[in-house]
């Protein structure tokens, strides 16, 4: 994998904006494999593809990649809002890659977040564009990483160093389990993960959870027996093989 951009070939641009997509999306093209399955290439989608610029024409898993000078931060700006919640809805949503870069348009990170941890409860609407913008009416969104589990995020280029491809992959199936629940349920099945990644500890109580109510009401404000909720879902996760029972009211993280 090579981790350096050919800035020639966005010679022709003067948009820094545009600089950086053909940049970013020739990199992603070319070094880009599918983590879904052992397909090394993946196939760009034609222009203004909704929420979608890379699939594997293997599996069909989509991608949507992010460019960015800047770390990580709370939010990720995305595109239009309807279309990427519909793609949840219907199971079809995108992994996002984001590519982290210098001034010298070497490669620094490229974190995937993984597509079944995107639920509707992390995408944020953003205001409609004024009446008198090019595109007035248009509703994009923001997509909240704080609220989205860390397990999401996996390491595919890290400090300017490739990750083992076969390790990338473990990382990224080993949430196949998630597929087996409804979208519109998912986000409470992967808040109730990041609650539990937030105790910092592998062996966990019941009562621990419960402590976090606020938490969860923040994002389900309408659930009013958010204890029953939370046994609920410490069952699912349970038996998707995430956690065990230890009895008496104690968890183990078992990854």
């Amino acid at each position: 994998m090579r981790l350096d951009c050919d800035t020639s070939i966005a010679e022709g641009y003067k948009s820094e904006a545009q600089k950086s997509r053909v940049l970013s999306e020739a990199w992603f093209l070319s070094n880009g494999y599918c983590l879904a399955c052992d397909c090394d290439k993946l196939t760009a989608t034609r222009a203004n593809t909704k929420a979608t610029d890379f699939v594997c024409p293997s599996c069909r898993q989509s991608y949507e990649l992010k460019a960015s000078h800047n770390r990580l931060g709370r939010t990720l700006v995305d595109g239009a809002y309807g279309p990427l919640m519909n793609r949840i809805l219907d199971g079809s949503a995108p992994t996002l890659m984001v590519l982290e870069r210098n001034d010298k348009w070497k490669i620094e990170n490229l974190t995937a977040i993984h597509h079944l941890f995107l639920t509707p409860n992390v995408i944020a609407q953003r205001k409609p564009l004024s009446s008198t913008a090019r595109r007035a009416g248009w509703v994009g969104c923001n997509i909240r990483l704080d609220q989205i589990a860390l397990d999401a995020r996996i390491s595919v280029v890290g400090q300017g160093l490739p990750c083992e491809p076969r390790l990338v992959r473990s990382a990224f199936r080993r949430f196949d389990g998630l597929k087996e629940i409804a979208p519109s349920a998912r986000g409470w099945t992967t808040l109730t993960l990041r609650i539990i990644r937030s105790l910092n500890q592998q062996e966990f109580s019941l009562s621990e959870v419960y402590a976090k109510e606020n938490s969860f009401a923040a994002l389900y404000p309408e659930n009013n027996n958010i204890h029953a909720k939370v046994r609920q879902q410490l069952q699912v996760l349970r038996d998707l093989g995430y956690l065990e029972f230890c009895g008496q009211g104690f968890y183990r993280l078992l990854i």
